[in-house]
This record gives C-alpha cells, sequence and structure tokens, in this order.
C-alpha cells in the first residue's frame, strides 16, 4: 500500500514547479503560494491517530516529504525519508468562538516555507473541549494542487480511520510518484515531444495585450500581496439559467462565466485583447488521478473583445479559445513566456494579471470522503490572506443550487469597494445575459439605472443662480468703490484702480469700430497690455494675444484666420495684413493718461458711452497647437468667462479680495493669465506684473516686493522645480495661496511641499482645457479644504483633479460614448456651462470636438471631448491617468510614459523625471536627481534602469537614461520635449550600439552570458530578457558567479540586473561588502 522510501532521491523540477521554485528565490517571504485545507471538527477526535496517518500519507506520497535544492546550476527535488510528522497542538478555552479558531489557524496559513530547509506540508490541530477541534492542513503549491487535496483529505480519513481500528484503509497501489511524472516530462520537452503545442502557443499569445486594470493604488516595488476578499452569491433561478444557456449554446456553465468575467474586464480596463490565466486538471494519464503533486496547468485564455462583440460571440470565442487549451495543455506556460521573452518577475506573472477558477462544489474533498462515525466537518475561514495574483475570481456550486462567486484580490493594488462593485457588474450581466445571449460589450448593461443617475449627479458641479455678473461691471464696481487702490505693480511702480480705468477707457476710444472682432495684442509684459486688454473689451471686441517669440507668418497667420479687425502694439508696426495701432509709449507705457490732450482723437470734453459687452460677446481668442501642426483659434465668450472668475474670486473658489496681491506668471497666450488677472481686478486685489515674464520669478520673490505676494498661480512642472530642496526658492512671508495646473502633479513633490509648509499655505490643484475656459475642476492638496488622507501622497496616488466647478459637467465614457463606472479609466467630456463658442471660424473642427450632450435635458446643450484619460475616484474626485494620445506603441504593447516617469520618481535619488520614444521605437528617460550632501554619490544611470526593472515588466524599461541638472521647461512652464537631449548610441560603442566590457568584473558577467546564451558577443549594455535570458538560465549564471568567484550572488540578484553592466557593479558591491568584512590579512588572502 505504501510507496517504497529511498533517501535522497533526486527528481527534476517540471516547467511549472520551477516558476514557482523560481517565483519563491525572488521573494523567499511570500507566502502567496501557500494552499490549506482547514475543517472544523465537531465529535471525538485522537491527536495521536491523527498524527499518525499524517506521516503514513507522507510515506505514501513522497512529494509531502521534498526539499527543492540548487544541484549545481539546476534545481532539483530531493525526497527525504520518512519522518514523524509533526502535529502542532493548539488548545483554546471550552466554547470557543469561531473567529478563535480562525485566528489559531492563520498564523499557519500565512507562514512562509523555506522550501529548501522544510518539508511543504504542515498541520495544526486546534481544540476546544473534547469535540469542537479545527484541522489546519497547509502545503506548498509546488507539491499540490486542488485535485490533489480531493485525495489527500480522502486518504488522510481513510488511514485514520484504519488507525482508530474503525476500518481498515482501502487505498489503491501507487505505480509510480509525482517525481516519476516529473522526469517523464522533462524528458518529454526537452526531447521536442510538445513541438506541434509549442507552436500553437507561441502563435496564440504573441502580441497578447496587457490587462490594464485600473489600480487604486500603485504597485509597490516589494509586493506583499496581502489578500482581500469580496464574496457574491448567485441564487439558484440565475445558476440555472446559466446552465440551460451553456446548453443552448453548446459550452459549459464555466464558459459562460469566464465570457462574463472578461467582458466585464474589458468594460472596467478598457483592454479588449488581454489574457486570463485558469487552470487546467494536467493529468493526462488515469494513473495520475491517485497521486499528490503540482500536476495543474496554468491555461492561458487570450480573451479578444474586439468589434463590439455580444456575448454569444465572446462566448463562442471563450469556447473555441477554451477547447483549444484543453488539447495542447501538455506545453507549460512557463516555456511560451520566455519563448515571448516575457520574464517571470517579483508581483505579476508574465502573461496574466486576472485569474478564474470554477469549481464544481466548494470543498471536492467532500464529495468523496467518509467521516469517521460520529464526526461532522465544515468548511472554516483559514485566516489566509495572501493573493497569488492581482485579481483572481473562484466561483463553486452551493448546496442550495445557487454558486458563489469570490474575488479574491491584492490589497497594495485595490479597495475592497472598487472589487464589490466589480463583482457587482459580473451578476449584473449574468442576469441580463441569461434573457438576452445578444447583449452588446458596449451595451447598457454595465450601470443600473440608480448608478447613472449617481454618475451624473457626481460629475456635476454645485448648481449656480443666475448668470455671472460681467467682469467689466465687476471691475467698475471696483473703481467705484477704491479709486486709489493699487490696481497693477510693475517694476516698483503702481497703477491705481482709476488710473486703470481712465487709461482703457481712452484707448478703447482710440480702436474705432471693432466691436465683435478680434483685436491683435503685441505687447510685453506692462502697463500698457492690461491696459489694451481692458480697453478692447470696452470698445466691443475680444482680444487676441501674440508672441512676440513667433515668426511673422505664424502671427499673420493667426489674425488672418480669427478675422482680427486690427492689431495693437507696444510701438512696433509690423506688416501682418491688419491695420496697427502702436501705443505711444511715453503716455501709455505706464497706462497713465492724466492729460486729455495725451490721447490722440479727444478734446476733453465728456465722450459718450463706450459699446461694453455681452455675455454673448468674444472675450478673447487662443491659440493652442494642432495635431495636424496647424494651431487652432479658441474664441471664448464673456459669459463663459464671467462664470469661472465668480467662482475663482468667490468664497468657494479663492476667496481673492483688496488685500491679495498676486503674481501674472503666465503669458496672455496661454488662459491661464485670465486666472490670474481677471479675479483680481473684480475682487480688488493687486496684481503684479513681470517685465520680463514668468521666468523672472525668482528675482521678484527675492525682492522686498515679493515679500508681500499673497497668490501664485504656477504651472505644475514649474513649481515641481520651484519645490526641488536643492533650489532654495524664497517662498514669500504672506504666501497663502498657491494655484497649480498644465500638468500632473507628483505626490513626491506633493509630500515635500507639505513638509516645508504643512498646511500654513493652501494649495489647489487645477486642471482645464483652453476649450473649456480655464478650468474645469480643483481640489485642494494642502491647506484651506484639502482632505489629507483621501489624497493618498502617503500611498504614492496620484494626487487628484478635484471636483467640478460650479455650472461644469463632467462625463467619463468609454470609447462609444457611454458612462464608465467610478474607477474605469476613460475619455474626459466636458459639459455645462463654461464651454468655448468654438474655433475661429473653423466650423468642421469645431462639430469634430464640440458634440451634441446627450446626457443634458437642454437639446441644444454641448461637451467637449478632451482627449485626456481619466477615471473617479473611490472619494469623489477625478484622477488624471493621461493623454490618449500619450501611449505609445513600442514592442508590440502600448506603453505609457506616465507609468514609467513615476515608477522612476519613485527612486529616493531621482527628483524629476520625464520619458519619451525616440525614432518612433526607443525609449529614453530623462532624470534629474535630486542634491546630495556630503560624500553621498549621485545615481547612476544604470543603477535608475536597474530599478526600473525590478518594478516595470521588461518590455517598459527604457532602453537609456540620461541624468539631466534640470528638465527644460518651455515659456509657460510646461515641459519642452524638442530640448531633450538625444542620447544616440553610447561614445564607446559600435555602429549597432554594441559596448565591451571595460572591467573585469564586465568581463567575467559577459563571458557567462555568452555561454549560456549561446551567443558569440553580448554587450554589456543589452537587455538580458530580450535576449531570451529565462529562469533556467538566470539560475545557472547565479550557480556559476558563485562557483567562479565564491561570491554570494541570488537569483534575485541577476535577475534584478538587466544588464551585464548591472550584474558586474552588483558583484564588485559584495566583493567589496565581504572583504570590508575581513581583516587586513584575509583580504590580502582574499584578493590574491
Amino acid at each position: 500500500m505504501t510507496a517504497p522510501t529511498t533517501p535522497d532521491v533526486r527528481h527534476p523540477l517540471t516547467d511549472e514547479q520551477r516558476r514557482l521554485w523560481m517565483l519563491h528565490q525572488l521573494n523567499p517571504h511570500d507566502a502567496g503560494f501557500n494552499m490549506y485545507l482547514n475543517r472544523r471538527w465537531s465529535g471525538p477526535l485522537d491527536p495521536r491517530a491523527l498524527s499518525t496517518a499524517l506521516t503514513r500519507l507522507t510515506a505514501r506520497h513522497q512529494v509531502l516529504r521534498t526539499r527543492f535544492v540548487l544541484d549545481g546550476e539546476r534545481p532539483v527535488q530531493v525526497v527525504e525519508p520518512v519522518r514523524e510528522v509533526a502535529l502542532t497542538l493548539v488548545t483554546l478555552p471550552d466554547a470557543a468562538e469561531e473567529a478563535d479558531f480562525t485566528a489559531a489557524c492563520a498564523p499557519f496559513a500565512n507562514d512562509p516555507f523555506d522550501l529548501g530547509e522544510q518539508p511543504p506540508l504542515r498541520a495544526v490541530l486546534v481544540s476546544s473541549g473534547a469535540h469542537e477541534h479545527a484541522l489546519g492542513l497547509v502545503v506548498h503549491h509546488i507539491v499540490s494542487d486542488g485535485w490533489s487535496f480531493t485525495v489527500l483529505w480522502r486518504e488522510l480519513l481513510a488511514l485514520y480511520r484504519e488507525e482508530t481500528g474503525e476500518e481498515e484503509a482501502d487505498l489503491p497501489e501507487l505505480t509510480l510518484q509525482f517525481g516519476d511524472f516529473a522526469r517523464a516530462e522533462r524528458t518529454r520537452l526537452d526531447g521536442g515531444g510538445a513541438e506541434e503545442a509549442f507552436r500553437y502557443w507561441s502563435g496564440r499569445l504573441a502580441g497578447v495585450g496587457a490587462l490594464r486594470m485600473p489600480l487604486d493604488h500603485p504597485r509597490p516595488a516589494e509586493p506583499a500581496r496581502p489578500a482581500g476578499f469580496a464574496d457574491l452569491a448567485l441564487g439558484s433561478d440565475l445558476v440555472t439559467g446559466i446552465d440551460a444557456l451553456a446548453r443552448e449554446q453548446r459550452c459549459t456553465p464555466f464558459m459562460v462565466l469566464l465570457a462574463a468575467y472578461q467582458m466585464v474586464l474589458a468594460r472596467w480596463s478598457g483592454s479588449l485583447d488581454f489574457a486570463v490565466g485558469t487552470p487546467l486538471a494536467g493529468r493526462t494519464e488515469t494513473a495520475h488521478e491517485a497521486l499528490l503533486g503540482y500536476f495543474a496547468r496554468t491555461g492561458v485564455i487570450r480573451a479578444d473583445l474586439t468589434g463590439d462583440p455580444d456575448f454569444r460571440t465572446v462566448l463562442r470565442r471563450v469556447r473555441t479559445a477554451t477547447m483549444a487549451a484543453l488539447s495542447h495543455q501538455d506545453v507549460p506556460v512557463e516555456r511560451v513566456a520566455a519563448e515571448l521573452g516575457l520574464p517571470v518577475r517579483p508581483g505579476g506573472d508574465a502573461l496574466y494579471q486576472a485569474v478564474f477558477v470554477h469549481q464544481s462544489q466548494h470543498d471536492p474533498a467532500d464529495a468523496e470522503a467518509v467521516l469517521p462515525a460520529g464526526v461532522r466537518t465544515a468548511d472554516m475561514d483559514s485566516g489566509f490572506d495572501r493573493a497569488k495574483t492581482d485579481l483572481l475570481l473562484d466561483s463553486w456550486r452551493t448546496p442550495d443550487g445557487g454558486m458563489t462567486l469570490s474575488f479574491c484580490f491584492d490589497r497594495e493594488l485595490f479597495e475592497r469597494s472598487t472589487v464589490e462593485a466589480l463583482a457587482g457588474r459580473v451578476r449584473g450581466l449574468l442576469d441580463r445575459a441569461v434573457l438576452d445571449v445578444g447583449i452588446p460589450l458596449h451595451g447598457d448593461w454595465l450601470l443600473t439605472g440608480e448608478e447613472r443617475a449617481a454618475l451624473l449627479a457626481l460629475g456635476a458641479g454645485p448648481s449656480v443662480a443666475g448668470e455671472a455678473r460681467p467682469i467689466l461691471r465687476g471691475f467698475a464696481d471696483q473703481v467705484a468703490a477704491r479709486p486709489d487702490a493699487p490696481a497693477l505693480a510693475c517694476a516698483g511702480e503702481v497703477l491705481t484702480y482709476a488710473e486703470l480705468d481712465r487709461a482703457s477707457d481712452a484707448l478703447a476710444r482710440r480702436l474705432g469700430p471693432v466691436t465683435g472682432r478680434p483685436v491683435g495684442v503685441l505687447i510685453e509684459p506692462s502697463f500698457a497690455l492690461v491696459v489694451a486688454l481692458l480697453a478692447i473689451w470696452k470698445a466691443g471686441a475680444g482680444y487676441l494675444p501674440l508672441d512676440p517669440a513667433h515668426p511673422d507668418e505664424r502671427r499673420r497667420l493667426m489674425l488672418g484666420e480669427a478675422d482680427a479687425a486690427l492689431l495693437v502694439t507696444g510701438g512696433d508696426r509690423p506688416d501682418l495684413g491688419v491695420p496697427v495701432l502702436a501705443l505711444d509709449e511715453p503716455s501709455t507705457g505706464t497706462g497713465r493718461t492724466e492729460e486729455p490732450e495725451a490721447v490722440p482723437g479727444t478734446d476733453g470734453t465728456e465722450a459718450g458711452p463706450l459699446p461694453g459687452v455681452d455675455p454673448g460677446g468674444l472675450a478673447y481668442v487662443l491659440y493652442t497647437s494642432g495635431s495636424t501642426g496647424a494651431p487652432k483659434g479658441v474664441a471664448v465668450e464673456h459669459g463663459a468667462l464671467a462664470e469661472r472668475v465668480r467662482w475663482m474670486a468667490g468664497p468657494d473658489g479663492y476667496g481673492l479680495g483688496p488685500g491679495d496681491r498676486i503674481v501674472q506668471f503666465a503669458s496672455i497666450g496661454f488662459d491661464t493669465h485670465a486666472e490670474e488677472l481677471w479675479p483680481a481686478l473684480t475682487a480688488g486685489a493687486c496684481v503684479v506684473l513681470l517685465p520680463g515674464g514668468g521666468r523672472m520669478l525668482p528675482d521678484l520673490l527675492r525682492s522686498e516686493a515679493g515679500h508681500s505676494v499673497t497668490v501664485l498661480d504656477l504651472p505644475t512642472a514649474y513649481w515641481q522645480e520651484l519645490v526641488s530642496p536643492g533650489e532654495g526658492t524664497p517662498w514669500p512671508p504672506a504666501l497663502r495661496l498657491v494655484v497649480l495646473g498644465g500638468s500632473e502633479a507628483r505626490a513626491a513633490t506633493l509630500a515635500q511641499w507639505r513638509e516645508r509648509h504643512g498646511d500654513r499655505v493652501r494649495l489647489v490643484n487645477t486642471y482645464g482645457p483652453t476649450e473649456a475656459t480655464v478650468i474645469v475642476t480643483a481640489g485642494d492638496l494642502a491647506g484651506g479644504r484639502a482632505d489629507t488622507p483621501a489624497l493618498g501622497p502617503a500611498a504614492g496616488r496620484r494626487p487628484p483633479l478635484g471636483r467640478p466647478l460650479p455650472g461644469v459637467r463632467l462625463y467619463v465614457l468609454d470609447e462609444r460614448g457611454g458612462l464608465l463606472p467610478a474607477g474605469s479609466e476613460g475619455e474626459l467630456y466636458i459639459g455645462g456651462r463654461g464651454l468655448a463658442r468654438g474655433y475661429a471660424n473653423r466650423p468642421g473642427l469645431t462639430a469634430e470636438a464640440f458634440l451634441p450632450d446627450p446626457f443634458a435635458d437642454a437639446p441644444e446643450a454641448r461637451m467637449y471631448r478632451t482627449g485626456d484619460r481619466v477615471r473617479w475616484r473611490t472619494d469623489g474626485q477625478l484622477e488624471f491617468l493621461g493623454r490618449a494620445d500619450d501611449q505609445v506603441k513600442i514592442r508590440g504593447y502600448r506603453i505609457e510614459p506616465a507609468e514609467i516617469e513615476a515608477a522612476l520618481t519613485a527612486h529616493p535619488a531621482v527628483a524629476r523625471a520625464a520619458v519619451l520614444v525616440r525614432d518612433g521605437r526607443r525609449l529614453i528617460a530623462y532624470a534629474v536627481p535630486r542634491p546630495v550632501a556630503g560624500e553621498e554619490a549621485a545615481p547612476e544611470a544604470g543603477a535608475l534602469r536597474e530599478h526600473l526593472a525590478r518594478r516595470l515588466p521588461a518590455f517598459m524599461v527604457p532602453d537609456a537614461v540620461v541624468l539631466l541638472d534640470t528638465l527644460p521647461l518651455t515659456p509657460n512652464g510646461k515641459l519642452d520635449t524638442a530640448a531633450l537631449p538625444d542620447p544616440g548610441l553610447d561614445p564607446a560603442g559600435g555602429p549597432d550600439g554594441y559596448l565591451a566590457p571595460r572591467t573585469e568584473a564586465e568581463g567575467l558577467v559577459v563571458e557567462l552570458w555568452q555561454q549560456v546564451l549561446g551567443l558569440p558577443k553580448v554587450g554589456v549594455l543589452d537587455d538580458l530578457h530580450a535576449l531570451g535570458a529565462d529562469s533556467l538560465l538566470v539560475t545557472r549564471v547565479a550557480a556559476r558567479i558563485r562557483a567562479d568567484v565564491g561570491l554570494d550572488v541570488s537569483i534575485r540578484d541577476v535577475f534584478e540586473s538587466p544588464t551585464p553592466a548591472a550584474l558586474a557593479a552588483r558583484v564588485e558591491a559584495l566583493l567589496i561588502a565581504e572583504i570590508d568584512a575581513l581583516s587586513e590579512e584575509e583580504a590580502a588572502g582574499r584578493l590574491a
């Protein structure tokens, strides 16, 4: 009955075992692959008989007494002699609660195994009185699978009944052991016995996309994988419908559930091509059925959701893919991943991030087990809290004819509310599919009516009463209330509200008949500039800013396309195809017109009323870059701008008042100027102008005039430069508010800001495209109303964009215009008050971007398509995820540069980072190091690339990392990508990018890699994973370095060193550390 025991029997590992062994080497403290069988036991129990039965079970199944060690360069499994199994006994007080049993078992379930030293089985018996017990069996997945637990439980009970004298165990004779299967598989695969299946999988999975699940938290570099669970019960009526649908479509309930899972994942993530892992039995011979061991294969089902398929079509695709997977299950996923160049890495599987498991009942062991007399057993919570993958859906039938869907998720990545919502969408889809198998992927099944209403409410800003007060009227009120108060300050001079009013009135009368048309403005920052802007409005026109740095051809195009009536300049008279009014600098350079005679065309008498503006009148035309290369002019009306100014100046916005001094940082060619200028002049504040533009801000802040500045409105990228520890920015003592916008704020920079300022200075993050009039969202990141815990900087989350402003309506939509639930990534559309009129004299382009709003009550309502990818967070704030056109496809994978930037700035030595694509095929990262103190060394490019290799898939690791003193910025404070240097090839390298070894350590490592890869030439900067370095080859390299050099180089060291240069640096560091620990004599001998 018991197989013979031979000491120190060695067997090779199966590919699936080798994958788990490799993951164990990379993270030996991870208990995620512990498997457990926990049973409540009510009735008599003999601990001695149970311990003996466990020992006999290990004698029968060699795999339960196997260790996993390196034999030279290869891992092997070593069968140990039979030893008594240590049954740990835990005693609880009488009448202990269920939770007490779980708490007693939990440490055993969550304790990682040392596969090289410990047997892969542990057992605990928890007792409360004579008849209430809990039995916990924990086995590492490397020697077991779900089928094995059915065999284990059945045989353990049979052996126990025999030990108690109840009944002789009638167990089948074992003709082979799992080690025999492993050896036969190794012989078959190494001998090319599965070439047809291998070709199938390589073709089927080549280029499969990643499932980009929207994570609630960034993926940690060192994952602990704490598990969370969200269970969902399906009623018997729904399960009956699932069974009927399966029969009707000639498939199985497994396939129906997998189809629903795939469709929900697709709608949730926006991914239409991805893989889902699912276990396959792997027991292809009858003799395997009585064995314990890791026979199961990880099947990989490629999801194809392209073309907006209906449920019937998805189900057919799932059936085809599943049947093919079953027919080709004799090739392990490890080999396929290696062939496709996808390395095993800590924190994630190479081919899939989501898993689906379907069982005929929750505990298969109960189906065939015969319990001892007088004993009842029941399933119980083991307290196990480790996730094997990002997201796993486990399903099983329940005795009442229903079904349980249990979602196990990684709590480091997801909030429970996110997964609970996901589970609800699976049930909602199944409810609809059993009634209508033709329901399309992008149908309305994703949201209930209540959820849809809640989403629309979430995206709607506070309601507003009536139209906003016109800006000119607000300015006039301030002129009347405080005529002698400073309105503008510049270079030591001040212009009062009354002076600004008189000067703009006078200039307005010089402009002539311009009502309703744009007037170009070409004036450097000065009093005269603001005078001109106000004068243009008072004359009934809108202003069109021109940049003095732009070529004449571009300026001529803008004036012509916008149909400008006039160009106002500071003195120049360029020939741009429109009449020019050059201001007399002596009389208007400061804006003062103290004598009527200073204004040509007036005689000092009272003039008639000026045209003024109405809400539908043109406020300005701002030109932005177009995707086709031609600029496009955004025409904004006064009513839209007044809505924004009302909020900005008011108590719910920035709370501006006469005591504020606000710096005009932005050029008037960018809409941020309107956020700085017009709210201030309607609130009685003073605007501080910078004669040289925003680049002069540091000089202003260092001056006495800068000390009284209370409000700064800065591009986020520029703010991050100022916050950098090495900048020493002299923040004004009076500063109370900083407004950010224009690009994404970094959590690391926000943490630095908080460390210095705490909540003394209010920090507001804003977002908005020019087409929606300056901004549409705002959220406090520090001070004010900041909800510090919800923002998540401490957890590394992106700082949010905030919530919609009054009158704004925000929609997160999929590619077909359907509302997406909170947490799902989609494109942002903006409706409500404040949209621009459109693009100046470009009706076709306007129609493409400004669409009918299907969610609004008014039939004429519009919404603007931003092209920005966002999602709603669980705290009700909007999170920016990147531009839709920022995603690039390199090496067959879609890559988000912002994700790489975030991983790079997570390095403690990196202050800022940028990533871009060169030549459509090279990823280049740029990093600005943090200032270092004393003897601390600045980071090396190779070390940063190694850091990225630990956190990102190989296809996302940049080809080069370039260190810069600072990131170049455009005049408006955004990243100047054109100014970033192209590293090209290493100057020491050859024309093919090859770089020869430069040190003895690099020579050693290169020689080893050439040998194990079978390549004639490997450069020190070559990506070894891209060259085909799978887990087995990594193991061989680590073993050879240990043998040749005598250093304890771990497999993890090799895995995390993607180039020979990086591995050589690691070898040198280990050698130095070892020498430092030796005496002088020992060190001399070591180096000899």
